[in-house]
């Protein structure tokens, strides 16, 4: 049986469960929790993406259900096999998997053991019901299912909210009264009951987070950030005083408006309810009692935002993690980064002074936030990318061309376009704005015409030829705009520069070279394809159509030769 349950019941006064451990020093030892009895814990995480009538889709439901079923393995004292998931139930499903633990229950029951069912949702919801999909399930039979289980404790958690139609909120038109009324519903002997708002209040999802404020900040809590008293275990009051304020002060400025959680019981109880408890996990990063700062912390290699810590000084601080590499984003006197690969055993230290101080320029204005790392990748001026890219470049009819048919010349060629590379640099100035510098070719011909008397088979004796060959470099400036966490940016661009061509007349006698300039503006729009992970944004591709003038060729009568004209390119794009 795992040494740390989810709930030490001795909130119920039961014999077999402690109270909670005495406080530990703020010094950076860990504290060491008491051995005490333990109920068997099980739980069953729902995650709803699926929009119900008239809403949208949800974009991290799944990944704030997945990342709860890991708290609850990693310091909630629930075995493996013991956690049940649901992606996306319908009603009859969820019916089913519920129906699942009565037995087991009742079996522990029977032999006089005390357990714990923990229900966490997160997904679609209205006033009266669950949304998901196209079922609703009604939280009046909700609570029936939940107290026909016969488990000693229930804790229920609600990552949901009524409806909203502002992007980022769990879901599309306001109803009813939805947090207030779904936890009094919800009440019952044995019952607690954890709500992401309140009843006029919508729950909101966060790109940069990647999920819910609410289950961010209640899993960061229950990984050890809420453990006020640095007793090596979190009470149902930290968890949920933790939860509150740091959703509140996340959700105060942002569009849809400040979300405050709630938190109703029904317990008889006399302690405190221990919920998890951080001290016992197999790997932990150690904030030291000194160290006054904001810590993103994020898991490697794929970035994802996995805590968010307030670090005050006057005392050490646990957070439990899976054994791994991290990266943390620290935010103090100055911004750093630092490296961190956690292993099973000893907890790992953070130590600010062996990590790289990140430029002024890196850092993200957020308030009292830790600039997320978007922010961070948006903030980077020094950031260049290659572009290599082939168009076609449709060749253009002026009086230049015409002259030289009125002299006998021909195009020796089967298309009338030309195929065109391209390399442009690009450094990003900001979210919104790049420089460029572009070289490539341009319009490229190669003439003839016969010259002299003709032989016996009716061919030429001799001919004569005329070819250019061109090309064009320039600077210029790009506004894009970032769409789809910066995997989508569309833009549009403007450049000039010089434009230059090497023209080559052949006889039968000799061979004469020429050189022309003149001028090349151009005019873009395109669309970059850029897969980000995090910061990580090395290689992509690009689509782009541009329209080219380089009036940059002339002959002896003054006609002029624009070696521009229409192109449509597509490329690679490489750099970080």
């Amino acid at each position: 049986m795992p040494l740390s349950p989810l709930l030490a019941l001795s909130a119920l006064g039961l014999a077999a469960l402690s109270t909670a451990p005495a406080h530990a020093a703020a010094t950076d030892e860990a504290p060491s929790p008491a051995a005490h009895a333990a109920p068997t814990a099980y739980a069953l995480v729902v995650g709803s993406n699926r929009p119900g009538p008239g809403q949208a889709p949800l974009k991290y439901a799944l990944d704030d259900a997945g990342r709860m079923a890991d708290v609850l393995r990693q310091v909630g004292g629930v075995s493996h096999d013991r956690v049940l998931r649901l992606h996306d139930p319908d009603a009859a499903e969820l019916s089913e998997a519920l129906a699942g633990f009565e037995p087991v229950l009742a079996a522990h029951a029977a032999r006089g053991e005390q357990t714990v069912f923990v229900f966490y949702y997160s997904g679609h919801a209205r006033a009266q019901a669950l949304d998901l999909g196209p079922d609703a399930v009604d939280l009046s039979a909700l609570r029936a299912e939940l107290e026909s289980l016969g488990s000693t404790l229930t804790l229920v958690v609600l990552d949901a909210c009524q409806s909203g139609s502002v992007s980022d909120t769990k879901g599309v038109a306001p109803a009813a009264d939805f947090s207030t009324s779904s936890v009094g519903r919800l009440q019952a002997e044995g019952f607690a009951v954890i709500a992401s708002s309140t009843s006029s209040e919508l729950s909101q999802e966060s790109p940069e987070l990647g999920g819910s404020f609410f289950t961010h900040h209640l899993s960061t809590g229950l990984m050890g950030a809420a453990d006020v008293d640095a007793d090596g275990a979190v009470t149902l009051s930290e968890a949920y005083d933790y939860a509150y304020h740091r959703t509140l002060v996340d959700t105060a400025e942002t569009a849809v408006g400040a979300q405050h959680p709630t938190l109703e019981t029904h317990l008889e109880a006399e302690g405190a309810l221990v919920l998890t408890r951080p001290a016992v996990a197999s790997a932990r990063l150690r904030f030291p009692a000194a160290l006054d700062a904001e810590v993103m912390v994020l898991s490697l290699p794929a970035e994802r935002v996995v805590a968010e810590v307030h670090k005050a000084p006057g005392r050490a601080l646990d957070l439990a993690l899976a054994p791994g590499g991290y990266q943390a984003l620290v935010r103090g006197a100055d911004m750093r980064s630092c490296s961190l690969q956690l292993d099973e055993g000893a907890p790992t230290i953070l130590r600010t002074g062996d990590c790289t101080k990140l430029s002024a320029s890196a850092v993200a204005s957020k308030g009292p936030l830790v600039a997320s790392e978007s922010e961070l990748r948006r903030a980077a001026p020094e950031r260049l990318f290659l572009e290599l890219g082939l168009a076609t470049l449709r060749d253009r009819d002026d009086a230049y061309t015409e002259r030289l048919e009125d002299f006998g010349f021909h195009h020796s060629i089967l298309f009338d376009f030309d195929l065109l590379l391209t390399g442009t640099a690009v450094w990003t100035h900001t979210p919104w704005l790049a420089f460029t510098g572009t070289f490539g070719n341009l319009d490229a011909a190669r003439t003839s015409r016969d010259m002299g008397p003709t032989d016996e088979e009716g061919l030429t004796e001799s001919t004569d030829d005329f070819s250019w060959h061109s090309y064009r470099t320039g600077v210029g400036a790009r506004v894009q705009w970032p769409l789809a966490n910066d995997w989508l940016v569309p833009y549009a661009q403007a450049s000039g520069g010089l434009a230059w061509t090497r023209t080559t007349y052949a006889t039968e006698d000799e061979t004469d070279q020429e050189t022309h300039f003149g001028p090349m503006l151009a005019g873009a729009a395109g669309l970059q394809i850029v897969p980000t992970f995090g910061s990580w944004r090395h290689i992509g591709l690009y689509g782009q159509a541009e329209l080219i003038t380089a009036p940059a060729l002339t002959n002896l009568i003054g006609d002029r030769h624009d070696l521009g004209g229409f192109s449509v390119a597509l490329g690679l794009r490489v750099g970080g």
